[in-house]
């Protein structure tokens, strides 16, 4: 009998601004309101997306994922490229309530190809753009992208919906921005490791610092599993086809289940 598995995959897709472009360098500070704006016209008018957005099509093709969880995919509607039309072109649904109530952009967006998950709200319903979690058969994944700044509440938030689940099969993927042992971020993954979470890259043997990332250089993405689901992985990868090609600034995170 085939064995039958399940592929989940994680990328930070920088907003399809390639390896070096960010969306954050297109910022402005209004006098009015005394915040930080994004230019988003300029974004989508001045900066080509299109050979990133072909390249990362390609490896989505090419890897095949089940459940795939982009972060940093903040898309305007100035675009003139539609991103989620193409992924829907190519068999993936997407939750719509991983989307905000205005704007059709996202920190994380979880999307479906032949099934449809159950869509579970974010823990504390607290910035819920950053988290989406969803229920597949058994299986809770919750895709992530952590504030840079290591937000306590929100790292409570989320420390504590990962140690309520520990006795079921759950997987924590995404960009954790856990890189600094003295920020927040990185000691709540610890301490949920600490507390018998498995970090899956870590135990099938490779190296804890193992770089996601391109500018710093650090291990920002993750993938979390309960000790039930860590029993039925059976392959973790830290890709780095996507920033070694200059289509992002991060690795891919891919998660095979047996199911």
């Amino acid at each position: 009998m085939k064995k039958i598995t399940k592929r989940i995959m994680a990328i930070n897709v920088n907003d399809f601004g390639g390896k070096t472009g960010h969306l954050m360098s297109h910022r402005y500070f209004n006098n009015r309101d005394r915040r930080y704006h994004i230019d988003w016209r300029y974004w989508a008018k001045q900066v080509d997306k299109t050979r990133t957005w072909n390249e990362l099509k390609k490896y989505i093709l090419k890897k095949k994922p089940d459940i795939l969880i982009m972060q940093e995919m903040l898309v305007s509607s100035y675009e003139n490229i539609d991103f989620i039309g193409d992924l829907k072109d190519m068999g993936y649904s997407y939750i719509e309530e991983s989307l905000p109530e205005r704007g059709n952009y996202s920190l994380t967006i979880t999307f479906y190809k032949n099934r449809k998950p159950t869509y579970i709200g974010s823990p504390g319903n607290y910035r819920e753009n950053r988290s989406v979690i969803c229920k597949d058969d058994d299986l809770l994944i919750c895709g992530s992208h952590f504030p840079c700044e290591s937000d306590e509440k929100f790292l409570k938030y989320m420390g504590d919906f990962v140690k309520r689940n520990l006795g079921n099969d759950l997987l924590l993927i995404g960009d954790l921005n856990a890189n600094d042992p003295t920020y927040g971020n990185k000691k709540m993954v610890d301490q949920l490791v600490d507390e018998g979470a498995v970090d899956l890259w870590v135990a099938a043997g490779n190296d804890a610092d193992t770089p996601t990332e391109s500018q710093f250089g650090g291990r920002l993405d993750y993938a979390i599993a309960s000790p039930s689901l860590a029993g039925k992985v059976t392959n973790i990868e830290i890709d780095t086809y996507p920033m070694d090609e200059n289509i992002t600034n991060h690795a891919a995170i891919i998660v095979d289940i047996a199911c």
